[in-house]
């Protein structure tokens, strides 16, 4: 995506590799999995119903224009 861009991939690579990035990658994923998120995005409705994944995001948002 970066070439198709025009700009090197390759500091971006790099920079992925490092232990500072390596280390804020672990950090965000602790605070992930204390607040219960995981995996794909997804969205619960004040009604508790659950949508997960970014596909579902239409059906989240139609469902909670609905009344129920």
């Amino acid at each position: 995506m970066l070439a198709a861009l025009g700009v090197d991939p390759d500091p971006a690579f790099a920079a992925a590799q490092t232990d500072a990035i390596k280390a804020k990658l672990r950090s965000q994923a602790e605070e992930a999995l204390q607040l219960g998120i995981f995996g794909a995005p997804s969205f619960i409705t004040m009604d508790g119903e659950l949508f997960w994944g970014n596909d579902r995001l239409e059906r989240a948002i139609a469902w909670a224009r609905t009344a129920r």
